[in-house]
C-alpha cells in the first residue's frame, strides 16, 4: 500500500539508558530524576505539534500537485516506490533497532552502527542497479524504472542521514529532530512547485524525496554534533564481534521488514502490474485520505510507545497500564476520524481533488479500515520487540504477507482495484486477530475486552446514525462544503458522546490523566 513518500529512520524504535533521556532543553543534571511519563509525554508533544505541521503542509502541498497532475504520475511513483522498498537492504538488517537496544553508546557502538548503515545504503544501491535490467525485460515503463533508481540514490543520504537520526532519537531528543525536520520539509516542496507548474510530470513527485532527504542529512548531522558531543567527539571505531551481534539481533527484526513490505506495498504492486498506472493513481489518493487518522495518531505515539515499553518491562502492572492507555487513545482518536471519513468520503474527494479524482471515492470505503487497524498493529509489534520477543513480531508481519498475498491477488484479477483494496481489509483482520493472541500471551492479566468493547460498539452505533443522518441531509438543497463539514462533525461528537455515556469514569480519568502530563512541569 503507498506508503510516505518519504522514508526517513526517525521512527527505529530504541530502548534508552536511565543515563541517556533527557528533556530536549534541560542541562544533562536533570536527565535522571525526570519521570518517565513525562519524558515521554513532552517528547510525544513536540513529535505531535511537528507531525501536525508537516501533515497540514503536506495536505495543502499535496492538494496543489494532484489538482496540476495526472493520475499516472502518482501511479508511477508508488510503484516505483514499491520496487525500491523491496530492494532496501537497510531496514531488512534491524540496525537501527539493534543500536538503538544496545546498552552502551559510545565510540565502538557508534562507529560500528554507522559503518553498517552506510554499506547498507550502498550495497542496495548497487542491488537496485542489478535489478533494473530486469524490471525492463518484465516490460515495466522507463519512468518506473527512472523512479526506482532516483529512490535507490535516495537510499544512500538515508543511511547516512540515519546515522544521526537514531542517535537522536535514542537521547529522546525529539525536539531537536522536530524542529530540523519542521524547517526541511517546507523547503523540500519548492522545487515540486516549480516542476508541478511546468510539466515536471511524475518528477515533480520524485524532487521532494530528494530534496527532503539532502536537507535532512544536513540539519540532524549539525545538531547532532552539537546535542551530543560527548559522542560525536570522539573517534568511532568498528567492531566485527559486535556488528555481527547487531546483525543478529536485527535478524527478526528485519525478517519482520520483509514481510512488511509486503503488507505495505504488495498492493502497490498489484494495481499496478495487473491493472494500470492511472487505477494505482486513483488508489494512491484513496490511501493518502483513509491514512489520515493513523498520521494524526498513531504516528505519533509510535516514536514513544516503544521507550515507554522498553522502561517498564520489569514492571508488568505498570506494563499493562501503558498498554491499555495507549490502546485507548488509539482507538478514541483514529476510530471516529475514520469513520467521518468514511461517511463523508464522496463528498471529500470531490471537494479536495475535483471530479476527475471522483474514483478514488470508491476505494476510499474500502480502504478505511486499514487507518484503524494499522495502529492497533502497530502497537503490538512495538511491545513484542521491547520486551525482547522480536520473533513474534516477524510471524505477525509473515502471516499478513501471505493473506494479503493469498486474498488480494485473487481478487485483484477478478475486480480490479476494488479487489485489492478488500484483500488489504481481509488479510488486516487476520493480523489483528493474531497480534493480539499473542498479546494476551504476553500480558495474560490484560483485559482486551475493556480495551476494545466500547470504541468498537460505539463505532457501530455511530455509523448507523451518521449515514443516517447523512441520508436525509443529501435530500436538502446546502452547498456542498458545508454538507461536508457537518457530516464530518456529526460523526466525531457522536463518536465520542457515546463513547462517554458507555464508560463516563473510564474516558474522564484517562482524558484527564493525559492532560496532566501534557502540563506538568518539572520542580
Amino acid at each position: 500500500m503507498p506508503g510516505s513518500h518519504f522514508s526517513p529512520c526517525g521512527a527505529s524504535p530504541a530502548r534508552v539508558l536511565n543515563s541517556t533521556p533527557t528533556l530536549p532543553d534541560e542541562p544533562n543534571e536533570s536527565r535522571a530524576s525526570t519521570p518517565l511519563a513525562f519524558r515521554v509525554v513532552r517528547g510525544g508533544v513536540a513529535v505531535a505539534l511537528t507531525s501536525y505541521f508537516l501533515f497540514a503542509f503536506g495536505f495543502l502541498s499535496n492538494l496543489v500537485l494532484t489538482r496540476l497532475l495526472a493520475p499516472a504520475d502518482f501511479g508511477v511513483l508508488a510503484l516505483g516506490t514499491f520496487f525500491f522498498a523491496l530492494l532496501n537492504l537497510r531496514p531488512k538488517l534491524g540496525i537501527d533497532q539493534a543500536f538503538a537496544q544496545h546498552a552502551v553508546t559510545d565510540a565502538e557502538s557508534s562507529g560500528t552502527f554507522a559503518a553498517l548503515s552506510i554499506a547498507s545504503g550502498i550495497a542496495s544501491f548497487v542491488l537496485t542497479l542489478i535489478a533494473l535490467p530486469i524490471l525492463g525485460a518484465l516490460g515495466y515503463s522507463q519512468p518506473v524504472i527512472v523512479v526506482t533508481l532516483a529512490l535507490a540514490g535516495v537510499g544512500i543520504m538515508d543511511s547516512i542521514m540515519g546515522i544521526a537520526w537514531v542517535q537522536l532519537d535514542k537521547a529522546l531528543l525529539f525536539s531537536r529532530v522536530s524542529l530540523v525536520t519542521a524547517v526541511a520539509f517546507p523547503l523540500a516542496y519548492l522545487p515540486a512547485f516549480y516542476l508541478a507548474f511546468n510539466n515536471g510530470g511524475y518528477w515533480a513527485l520524485l524532487a521532494p524525496n530528494i530534496a527532503y532527504a539532502f536537507l535532512l542529512l544536513i540539519g540532524l548531522w549539525f545538531t547532532a554534533r552539537r546535542a551530543l558531543p560527548e559522542v560525536w567527539k570522539q573517534r568511532w571505531t568498528f567492531s566485527r564481534a559486535l556488528a555481527a551481534q547487531f546483525l543478529r539481533f536485527g535478524i527478526f527484526v528485519g525478517l519482520g521488514t520483509i514481510f512488511l513490505t509486503l503488507v505495505y506495498q504488495f498492493d502497490n504492486f498489484l494495481v499496478g502490474t495487473f491493472v494500470n498506472v492511472e487505477a494505482l493513481g486513483y488508489y494512491d489518493r484513496a490511501y493518502r485520505i483513509a491514512q489520515w487518522s493513523y498520521v494524526l495518531v498513531a504516528s505519533v505515539i509510535a516514536r514513544t510507545a516503544f521507550y515507554t515499553f522498553t522502561n517498564l518491562q520489569n514492571d508488568a502492572v505498570r506494563l499493562e497500564r501503558a498498554v491499555n492507555m495507549l490502546l485507548w487513545i488509539v482507538t478514541t482518536l483514529t476510530v471516529p476520524v475514520a469513520l467521518a471519513i468514511f461517511v463523508a468520503a464522496d463528498d471529500l474527494v470531490f471537494f479536495l481533488f475535483g471530479e476527475k479524482w471522483l474514483p478514488s471515492a470508491l476505494l476510499l470505503k474500502f480502504l478505511i479500515a486499514y487507518s484503524v487497524l494499522r495502529p492497533l498493529l502497530d502497537n503490538a509489534g512495538a511491545l513484542f520487540t521491547a520486551l525482547g520477543h522480536p520473533r513474534r513480531a516477524t510471524i505477525l508481519a509473515a502471516i499478513q504477507a501471505f493473506a494479503l498475498v493469498l486474498a488480494a491477488t485473487p481478487l485483484t484479477l477478478q475486480f480490479g482495484a476494488v479487489g485489492t483494496a478488500i484483500g488489504v481489509g481481509i488479510a488486516f483482520v487476520i493480523g489483528l486477530l493474531v497480534a493480539y493472541y499473542f498479546v494476551r500471551r504476553t500480558l495474560p492479566n490484560l483485559s482486551l475486552r475493556d480495551a476494545f468493547l466500547v470504541p468498537f460498539v460505539a463505532a457501530g452505533i455511530t455509523l448507523v446514525v451518521a449515514l443516517f443522518a447523512s441520508s436525509l441531509l443529501n435530500m436538502w438543497q446546502i452547498p456542498k462544503v458545508i454538507e461536508l463539514f457537518f457530516k464530518a462533525l456529526f460523526t466525531l461528537a457522536t463518536f465520542w458522546a457515546i463513547t462517554f455515556l458507555l464508560s463516563p469514569r473510564g474516558t474522564r480519568e484517562r482524558a484527564a490523566y493525559v492532560w496532566n502530563l501534557i502540563r506538568q512541569r518539572v520542580v
